[in-house]
């Protein structure tokens, strides 16, 4: 019930009773892709204090959204902005032209996704809707430059308010501070596999509650790069007079050079299809590094029908491609 907030299920499960060691993973979306390999990861979050006092002025609504999304280990290479992090240098470009206290902000849904909007609302001192609207103009045509973001929208409104429940200018500044300074994306390629992200991690979460919340999924196949990057998320906490927070962390799921398994579903997969399926290693986290710390010598594929689009609300299941995955499945247990 928890895949999506990370892979808790699979970390607490008790295995103890299990006797086999060969595994088929069916949690791939790529038909045709056999993976034998990811990266381990965390859940961080950073909170903020967030002490609201009433704050007078001419409320201004701000708006980042039609970006692409996405899944934060599929696709955290492709070249795709973060809306938290576009609301962060958005509010920081309005800030070094008009004090801000910000009211509100909501950005992204879950950690392992891309956010593809983000909301906020802030009253303005000395506001002119002229000069912020500038603004969005001038980042609007930078992300749709910079990124695959051809959609990209930034806007400012007119709240139709005066004055709210708020942080003071000073707090505000600190939650604009750790949105642009915290780290975001592709940190390192690896070495050894042409094209595969070694070490990532995602804002995927941003909130103004009573505290501000700020998660972030964070990925690599290298341990080490995994806890430097989250000791450096627990150092801009500790910057900015904040808590951290850990959970979810898996390990990686290391290439087993000689596999049974992997060689048989290759040898079914050519004589049902007449083509080589392609064995790769992932970025993405799956719950086989941690199954296969529980079973030590877990020989382990992952396979999955083809999807489109997914972790967003445009996921998509291909049909045809299911049944053929079903049918090769069925072949694959007849030959163990």
């Amino acid at each position: 019930m928890d895949e999506e907030i990370g892979m808790l299920g699979a970390d607490v499960i008790d295995l103890s009773e299990l006797k086999g060691r060969t595994m088929i993973n069916l949690d791939s979306e790529d038909e045709g892709i056999f993976t034998v390999s990811c990266a381990g990861g965390a859940t961080a979050t950073i909170s903020l204090p967030a002490e609201r006092k009433a704050v007078y002025g001419p409320c201004v609504r701000l708006s980042v959204d039609g970006l692409r999304g996405g899944h934060s280990g599929a696709e955290i290479h492709k070249n795709r902005a973060n809306a938290n992090k576009v609301m962060g240098e958005f509010m920081d470009r309005i800030q070094k032209r008009m004090p801000l206290c910000l009211t509100s902000l909501s950005g992204g849904t879950k950690d392992n996704a891309i956010p593809r909007s983000c909301q906020a609302t802030m009253v303005a001192m000395g506001i002119q809707l002229e000069r912020i609207n500038a603004v969005a103009e001038e980042l609007q045509a930078e992300i749709r430059e910079k990124y695959d973001e051809p959609d990209a929208v930034v806007q400012a409104f007119d709240a139709d308010a005066l004055g709210g429940n708020g942080l003071s200018t000073q707090a505000t500044a600190k939650v604009i501070g750790l949105l642009c300074a915290a780290p975001n994306g592709v940190q390192a390629m690896s070495q050894d596999i042409d094209g595969l992200v070694q070490t990532s991690l995602n804002m995927g979460i941003a909130k103004l509650g009573e505290r501000f919340n700020v998660t972030f999924s964070v990925r690599s196949s290298v341990n080490s790069e995994k806890e430097d990057l989250l000791e450096k998320l627990r150092s801009l906490a500790k910057f900015f007079e904040g808590n951290y927070s850990q959970s979810g962390e898996y390990p990686a799921w290391e290439f087993r050079k000689d596999s049974v398994l992997r060689d048989t579903m290759v040898r079914i997969y050519r004589e049902m299809f007449g083509k080589e399926p392609q064995v790769l290693a992932i970025h993405a986290g799956l719950e086989c590094g941690l199954l296969g710390e529980k079973l030590p010598g877990l020989d382990c594929v992952s396979i999955g029908p083809q999807m489109h689009d997914i972790h967003t609300s445009r996921e998509k299941l291909d049909i045809a491609s299911t049944e053929r995955t079903w049918k090769f499945l069925l072949e694959v247990l007849k030959n163990l």
